[in-house]
């Protein structure tokens, strides 16, 4: 399993790269920090346990909120309001110590009373938050303080993954102060403090005097700016209208590599998206067709044409960096062996539909275009419907075509099967059922064996590449870019970018 880190500790030797050695013992303090990001809209809130949906969203709850635990930049788990998350005598019950010394921007000590009204709030399944319907082993009713600053989380079942699930989920479980409700204030323990709120517009922060974290944040303040589209962001980058941007294309990277005043950082990342097919609907319902539809990728050939060579070869298995993630699985194309298999299943003659958008990522329909040409070398005819964004993820497209794309940022495997794979997954693209799964998912959930839950998940991985539902190319690059002026910045493997915005660090 992977070991948590003390939230000190995270990226010293990473984040050098970017400081000039003059200015690694003394960071300049002050200044606005300008960032521009897309997907912002009218309907934008900053609810710690929903707006974290968008990356925009993202960004500026990372600003005033903070997780118990969270994914760090180098993939890991690594506590933030949390000391330890640790398993009290079997994984069916679990103790978290709190850090002391922390206080809410309204002044309020953090203490184990946030947590339980946090925790009973966010995991809830009659409110339908995302917490609640992936951690569903959590027993509330047995959730209890224990003193100021710990917290006794006893579990319906076994849940070995509780840590790293928590931590994978951290963009909605930010805790805000006992009683938080709907339409309250923005309060948190985070390194900045609500000023402004525009939806869709723009969001200002102003820095915590008051921040647990001794000399940070070195900024007086973060502006976060709603653009139309990444041409919007490179131009505003470009003319000094922002500081640093993210999400950004090959084709920008390429261009702004060569752009005085501008240093671009590319991470290599967990973050997968899938072609999903639905295994309960024809064709899909038939192994030899999905099988079929992953050997006819050219997956070298999509990175190269979709992302302008910024990413790296997948094998249909989430989760690279996750310390049981097993590394022997791979995929070719073989067009003979794709006609084969649709003609054992009676398809050697198919047309489908597959449905994308703008929505999911904006290299998407690309990836959709690419995917159709090169499935006609095997007989297979797809159709491309592109949808508006509200559509998309609206009643009747995502989660219920055949055919479709989405995208994620990397969690650890346990976390994206509870995510996605099992019949109580929130999001189950592809309608995936199988008892030996779930039995193996809830084993390695069981054991405190290392090396048993290693051969476990290397059970579960293996049925998804021989019989799941998603196709999964390549994982992705992040690509950042920031003015030269700026520094404190790093990769990141989540996904998630701008370093995972965490701008305490930043400075001009």
């Amino acid at each position: 399993m992977a070991g948590a880190l003390p939230v000190e500790a995270l990226g010293a030797s990473a984040r050098a790269w970017a400081i000039p050695a003059s200015l690694r013992s003394a960071p300049r303090k002050g200044g606005t920090l300008r960032v521009g990001l897309t997907g912002g809209s009218s309907t934008d809130n900053m609810n710690p346990y929903i707006g974290g949906f968008t990356a925009i969203g993202t960004a500026r709850n990372q600003q005033i909120y903070q997780p118990l635990v969270q994914l760090a930049n180098n993939a890991q788990p690594q506590y933030v309001l949390a000391e330890e998350i640790i398993p009290h005598g079997s994984t069916s019950k679990w103790i978290i110590r709190l850090r002391k010394g922390v206080t809410f921007h309204n002044g309020k000590p953090f203490g184990a009373d946030d947590v339980v009204s946090f925790l009973r709030a966010s995991l809830d399944p009659k409110t339908g938050l995302t917490g609640g319907l992936v951690l569903t082993p959590v027993d509330l009713k047995g959730l209890r303080k224990l003193d100021k600053h710990t917290v006794e989380v006893p579990m319906k079942v076994p849940f070995g993954s509780f840590l790293e699930q928590l931590a994978a989920l951290y963009w909605v479980m930010y805790v805000p102060p006992a009683g938080w409700k709907k339409g309250d204030k923005a309060v948190g323990t985070g390194p900045f403090m609500y000023k402004s709120f525009t939806p869709g517009q723009q969001s200002v922060f102003v820095r915590n005097p008051n921040y647990w974290k001794s000399g940070r944040p070195y900024l007086d303040s973060v502006v976060i700016s709603d653009f139309s589209d990444a041409n919007a962001l490179q131009n505003a980058l470009t003319s000094n209208a922002i500081d640093g941007t993210g999400f950004l294309t090959g084709t920008q990277a390429k261009i702004l590599q060569h752009t005085p005043g501008i240093k671009t950082v590319v991470s290599k990342t967990g973050s997968i998206a899938p072609f999903t097919m639905r295994v309960d609907k024809a064709p899909f319902d038939n192994v030899n067709v999905r099988q079929a539809f992953r050997y006819l990728v050219d997956r070298q050939q999509m990175i190269d044409t979709t992302l302008n060579g910024y990413g790296w070869v997948a094998a249909d298995v989430t989760s690279p960096w996750d310390v049981d993630y097993n590394r022997s699985l791979h995929r070719d194309q073989d067009v003979d062996l794709a006609k084969h298999l649709l003609k054992k299943a009676g398809h050697d003659k198919l047309t489908v539909t597959l449905y994308t958008s703008l929505a999911i990522q904006a290299y998407a329909p690309l990836m959709a275009t690419i995917f159709k040409q090169q499935a006609k070398a095997v007989g297979v005819t797809v159709n491309i419907n592109q949808i508006s964004a509200s559509d998309y993820f609206g009643p009747n497209v995502y989660l219920k075509v055949p055919f479709g794309q989405i995208y994620y940022n990397y969690s650890p495997y346990l976390s994206q099967v509870a995510q996605t794979f099992l019949p109580t997954s929130p999001w189950p693209e592809t309608h995936f059922t199988n008892p030996r799964y779930g039995k193996l998912y809830l084993e390695a959930n069981k054991t405190t064996n290392v090396a048993l839950r290693r051969e476990i998940e290397h059970e579960m991985q293996q049925i998804d590449f021989t019989q799941g539902g998603y196709i999964v190319p390549f994982f992705l690059d992040s690509i950042d870019a920031y003015s030269t002026k700026l520094h404190g910045f790093v990769e990141g493997k989540v996904g998630e970018a701008m370093g995972n915005f965490n701008f305490e660090d930043y400075y001009f």
